[in-house]
């Protein structure tokens, strides 16, 4: 055997498919085995636990506005460093988006089902830990006077509009 063709194969990517094939790319430098598209490969695997705990949300659940631009922000930072993929990133972006859609619906359904118009805003303060302990603030006696706000005046109107009539 040709001592270059041992020292090529040496440098070669040591990663073995399903199928029995080895990959062909030079290994990484620095790197004991791999090249590097599996040395990312395999980040992102060792990772997935680990960013699976940091992508839980503030409550623990997802059904506030808060919590999803928390979780997205931490995708968005994972996605800076280079620990997801950008197809990934694309998916819990959509998934998010979706979520912040329904969120008035969720409110609805709870205002329906409790017949207590603070009922989602009790439910966000309660799932939230840090929002738990404050004091709740009183909703306002009186609704406010509209004295403050201008009539609108006769002359400001614009006349009705009349068709032509034709002869």
């Amino acid at each position: 055997m040709n001592t270059s063709t041992s020292e090529t194969r040496h440098n070669l990517c040591k990663r073995q498919f399903s199928d029995g094939r080895r990959c062909r790319m030079l290994r990484m430098e620095g790197h004991p085995s791999l090249c590097p598209f599996h040395v990312r490969e395999e980040k992102q695997l060792l990772e997935a636990d680990k960013l699976g705990a940091e992508l839980a949300s503030l409550s623990g659940n997802l059904n506030n506005g808060t919590d999803i631009n928390h979780v997205l922000a931490k995708v968005f930072k994972a996605l800076a460093d280079g620990r997801i993929s950008a197809r990934d990133a694309s998916t819990f972006a959509y998934l998010g988006q979706l979520l912040l859609q329904t969120l008035a619906y969720v409110k609805n359904e709870l205002y329906w089902v409790a017949q207590n118009p603070f009922a989602y805003h009790d439910m966000v303060r309660e799932s939230i830990p840090h929002l738990r302990n404050m004091p709740r603030r009183q909703p306002p006696t009186s609704a406010p006077s509209r004295a403050s706000t201008p009539a609108p005046s006769s002359t400001t109107q614009t006349p009705p509009v009349t068709k032509p009539t034709t002869a």
